[in-house]
């Protein structure tokens, strides 16, 4: 065999033997430079190896921090703005300054807020009297009030269960003046929030924060105050649930030293021994030495980042303050042990000198197997890439090749790059990029999640395409959807399908986001903006223009790969999308651009200006849908036109929701003068009117909900 091989190439042109040699010269360069390589390199690579290790480890730690710190932030502050916020629609409920008068339907309000939000202890209101309404949860569902008014003071106690239904009830002489806690003298006559520090409550025995807003009189004096208890229990366990690393440790304080929350909530409050009452944990009465010393040393130093030592161990300490605009000066302090981070590195460093040497011997029997098995591997790697291109998992053959194997893996990979470029034209992105990464097969079926859906539809588009030739509407609605998904996709938005003129897209899968509800709200708006410049340029050129009308809905929906084994395709179902698609439809009734529903304000309601639409049941929904108009983003430029639009007309549908039908037409007629094309106003106009007209007590069991489909 080696005398045929010699005999070829003296047949092959010197050039030619050269270049052949060339090629195949991966083996003979790997035996020629790998003894001095290797002898060289291991000495630097280690060095390299360990120093770039623990920086990045270091940075990756960081990066981790930086994460459970922010979500932990972000937590915090909804879990104590939402109940806030809803004190200040409590005190427009309050129409009378003894509260007594209106216990029974503050207890409803209150009631229903304190059952979907879990975070909120008690609600409860005030007045100057003495009189004190409230609904509690812990330490069991309750309602009661306490009534100065009369010349002899009760207390009374209605206990209930989640139905509103009273299982027993107790009556005594009250003792409790909620005119001298500190949550009412804290109030002041200023129309906003006001917040206590943190305290143990007396009932519930927790750790706790309270959120209150004034009610005033025609004085501008202080006549009610609104109060929402909200315990810290929640957000230690939220914390508990936090890795920053094995061994890390995450807590919350406060500028007085106080533990605000810790992963063991037990250990946040303790007996004060000279007054036997219970209060806030200090630091350094943790019990634990390294928390002591960290804290000490930043008190001491004042650094956000540094190293404590205690009894010989290293830890990592970080200090992340709350933003200024939180409700108080609070902490968050990130303890991780030193071995954690870099008990690995080292551990790996070892293990790498080990592996060095074990190469360095047996490399110089096994080099020429091993260059054998790269070339083939390359081969092998270019072959399934082209395969992955096509998506034909199951069709991998070998190929054996001696030459340009780098040639031919570079090839594979741009063809199937090529390929899933225009993939991606037709499946979400995102989707493509995890089913990769997870190297797993596709199967149908699919999961429950939090998803905000979006529903667009273009108004008379069935006249619009009739006086079309098909070439030129196809052309038209091409350009407005490559408008609207430039702005979906910008905003992370998943689009599923196209149906007609339609769009429907989605937030929140296969990538999960903690803001889908703003983003696509911010999408819509960002929609209707660029349409009016697009229709104020296709209507100078005599192209028909879109109205766009669209509706936004947060809830619960199945997502996953829908249709058969041989065809799938990746989409949300359920009762959510059904909504969503009848809220777009709903524009039409009330004149508007953009409907949300209840669920996807509660999320937004404090970044964008938005105004109570109304109370609809929807074919297929048993429960009433509270919906609102998107007006415009808070966090740009809005006219106070708009604002006061958006104003009056909660006022005016508050009103309407209490059947007080003369004030809000007062307040309805008087908008309709400043908006007399106002389809809503003029919608409710004609309601209150009817309402109205209607025998008395007609209207007692009316819900303030309508059919949508029977308007």
């Amino acid at each position: 065999m080696e005398e045929d091989r010699n005999q070829i190439d003296k047949q092959i042109p010197a050039k030619a033997v050269v270049k052949r040699k060339r090629k195949k010269s991966l083996k003979v360069a790997i035996l020629q430079t790998f003894v001095t390589l290797t002898l060289i390199t291991v000495g630097s690579i280690t060095t390299n190896f360990y120093f770039r290790s623990r920086n990045a480890v270091l940075e990756l730690s960081d990066d981790v921090i930086r994460e459970v710190t922010d979500k932990i932030i972000l937590t915090t502050t909804h879990y104590l703005e939402v109940p806030a916020n809803q004190t200040r629609t409590f005190s427009k409920l309050v129409t009378d300054a003894n509260i007594i008068n209106i216990h029974g339907r503050m207890w409803e309000y209150m009631w229903e807020q304190l059952l979907i939000m879990p975070q909120v202890q008690a609600y409860f209101i005030a007045d100057t009297a003495g009189s004190y309404v409230q609904v509690r949860r812990e330490p069991e569902l309750a309602t009661r009030y306490i009534d100065r008014s009369q010349e002899q003071p009760v207390e009374r106690w209605f206990y209930r269960n989640k139905d509103y239904q009273i299982i027993s009830t107790m009556e005594r002489v009250p003792t409790f003046d909620p005119r001298v806690r500190p949550w009412y003298l804290n109030t002041g006559a200023d129309p906003k929030i006001y917040w206590t520090d943190v305290y143990v409550f007396t009932t519930a025995q927790t750790p706790g924060i309270s959120a209150t807003y004034p009610v005033l009189d025609n004085r501008g004096e202080l006549s009610v105050v609104v109060c929402a208890n909200m315990p810290l229990h929640s957000i230690s366990d939220f914390l508990g649930a936090q890795r920053v690393s094995e061994n890390g440790l995450v807590f919350i304080v406060n500028e007085k030293n106080e533990v605000m929350a810790f992963p063991d909530k037990s250990r946040t409050i303790k007996t004060d021994p000279s007054t036997g009452e219970l209060r806030l944990v200090l630091v350094e009465e943790l019990g634990e030495d390294f928390i002591t010393d960290a804290y000490q040393s930043y008190k001491e130093h004042n650094k956000v980042k540094f190293t404590s030592s205690t009894d010989g161990n290293d830890y990592v300490v970080t200090i992340i303050p709350f933003p200024k605009s939180f409700v108080s000066k609070w902490q968050i302090v990130v303890i991780i042990p030193q071995s954690d981070l870099l008990g690995s590195v080292n551990v790996t460093l070892l293990w790498a000198l080990v592996i060095a040497v074990a190469i360095f011997i047996a490399s110089l029997f096994a080099i020429y197997l091993i260059t054998t098995n790269i070339t083939r591997s390359i081969v092998t790697l270019a072959r399934r890439t082209d395969k992955i291109r096509d998506f034909h998992l199951d069709e991998f053959e070998q190929v054996q090749s001696n030459i340009k194997e780098i040639d031919l893996m570079s090839s594979a990979l741009l063809k199937a790059t090529q390929g899933l470029k225009a993939f991606r034209k037709y499946v979400p992105a995102d989707l493509v990029r995890q089913l990769i990464q997870r190297d797993q097969q596709v199967r149908l079926g699919g999961e429950k999640a939090e998803l905000t859906i979006f529903f667009s539809d273009i108004r008379a588009f069935t006249t619009i395409s009739e006086d079309m030739q098909p070439e030129q509407l196809m052309i038209h609605l091409s350009e407005y959807f490559n408008y609207l998904s430039q702005i979906i996709m910008s905003e992370h938005g998943t689009i599923d399908k196209f149906i007609g003129d339609a769009v429907m897209a989605f937030w929140g899968a296969p990538i999960k986001l903690v803001n889908g509800p703003e983003l696509a709200c911010r999408a819509a708006l960002r929609c209707q903006e660029r349409l009016h410049t697009l229709n104020r340029e296709w209507k100078a050129n005599r192209i028909p223009i879109f109205h766009t009308r669209m509706g936004i809905h947060t809830g619960d929906t199945i997502v996953g790969n829908l249709g058969s084994n041989e065809r799938m395709n990746y989409t949300i179902i359920g009762d959510s999308v059904n909504l969503t698609s009848r809220l777009e439809g709903a524009n039409k009734l009330y004149g508007t651009h953009v409907i949300i529903s209840e669920s996807t304000y509660r999320y937004v309601a404090d970044k964008f200006l938005i105004r109570p639409l109304d109370i609809v049941t929807v074919r297929g929904r048993k429960e009433p849908v509270k919906i609102y108009d998107l007006v415009a983003d808070l966090s740009e430029s809005v006219s106070p036109k708009a604002t006061g639009f958006c104003k009056y007309f909660t006022i005016a549908f508050d009103l309407y929701l209490e059947k007080k039908w003369n004030q809000a037409l007062k307040v309805l007629l008087q908008l309709k003068r400043q908006f007399p094309n106002d389809t809503s106003i003029a919608h409710f106009i004609k309601r209150c009117l009817d309402f109205r007209s209607r025998p008395k007590g007609s209207m007692d069991h009316w819900d303030g909900s309508v059919a949508l489909d029977e308007q």
